[in-house]
Order: C-alpha cells, then structure tokens, then sequence
C-alpha cells in the first residue's frame, strides 16, 4: 500500500468569537497537522452499506502504522474539505471513511 496522498487534519480554534464591536464572528487560528496517507474511492458496495446508495465525494483514508490521529474537525485533500463518517483502527492503522462537504 502506497502512502503518497497529502492531507490536513484541521482543527478548529477555541478562541473564534462574535466581536461586537467589529459586528461579526472573528475566528481563531486553527491548528493543522499534516501528513501523508493512502486516500481511495470509497467503493460502491461499501457505499450502498453506509448511505444506502451511491454516494460521490467519499473516500477512505488509510494512515501509516503508528501515525496517531490528532483531534480534528476536518480534514483537507487536494483542496477539498472532508468530514468524518466512521473511523475503524485495524492493526495498528487508522482507516477513516469521509464525506466531501462545503467549504466552511
């Protein structure tokens, strides 16, 4: 299994507010930690099990062994913003299903 992808774990900041005096949300730095993966199609027969159809904009993530996945809200490849569904630890890997969402 090759580990090529580059993704970004993005967790967001505890210090974003709502400024009254500036009259909107002011955000916080969001912590990113960054790594490389196997990232897959998810296939459609595991798609037809978790959504009950076929969905598009999902993937499976596969960490290396021993890669400790940080607290995150979302993750970033090539671009796009993805958020969890399931997350499964086989043999000491993280496997991670996700689903494309908009841009926050």
């Amino acid at each position: 299994m090759r580990y090529t992808d580059e993704i970004t774990f993005v967790k967001e900041s505890s210090e974003s507010h709502y400024d009254p005096d500036l009259g909107e949300w002011v955000d916080g730095e969001a912590k990113r930690t960054g790594t490389v993966a196997n990232v897959t199609d998810l296939g459609t027969d595991r798609s037809v099990v978790l959504f009950g159809r076929i969905e598009q904009g999902a993937k499976v993530i596969r960490t290396q062994p021993l890669f400790a996945v940080p607290v995150f809200d979302q993750i970033k490849i090539s671009g796009k913003t993805y958020e969890p569904l399931t997350t499964r630890e086989p043999s000491g890997r993280h496997s991670l299903i996700v689903q494309e969402v908009a841009a926050k």
